[in-house]
């Protein structure tokens, strides 16, 4: 096996606070509970950046391998959520979009796309996730 990247997170503060990227790509993030107004970013946020932008690249390595000049589009929406034993969890709906394709085209390129892209299989077979391919631009809320 080859190693293409490596990267060290560290987060010593929790939600009050700040996390940081170490090394030649310093980054630090305020964080703050999704709960509270306070300044900051949170887990919810992260991982639905990642997710979609993960899922967009891979969209868009598979169009440019098949010679389609088109732009996709990866929409996340992340919900915090407790059941009624008081059980968190996240809830996560992907949203996916080709460029001028109708759903039934843009359909097996995301497809294609999920069973590639490395944070998709991370998501795996959660049972709070769904995914949804929808027409370029289309509204959701």
């Amino acid at each position: 096996m080859k190693k293409l990247y490596h990267t060290e997170v560290v987060n010593d503060q929790g939600m009050s606070g700040s996390a940081f990227v170490k090394g030649d790509h310093e980054l630090a993030v305020v964080t703050s509970s999704p709960t509270s107004s306070d300044p900051g970013t949170n887990p919810e946020q992260l991982l639905a950046l990642s997710w979609a932008t993960c899922l967009n690249a891979t969209l868009e390595i598979l169009l440019k391998k098949r010679g389609i000049d088109k732009k996709s589009r990866v929409e996340v929406h992340i919900d915090y959520m407790e059941d009624e034993n008081s059980n968190h969890y996240f809830s996560l709906n992907l949203f996916a979009s080709i460029e001028t394709m109708s759903v039934e085209e843009a359909t097996p390129l995301v497809e294609e796309a999920q069973k590639r892209c490395p944070v998709s299989k991370i998501v795996g077979h959660y049972e709070h996730v769904s995914s949804t391919v929808v027409l370029f631009e289309e509204e959701r809320s």
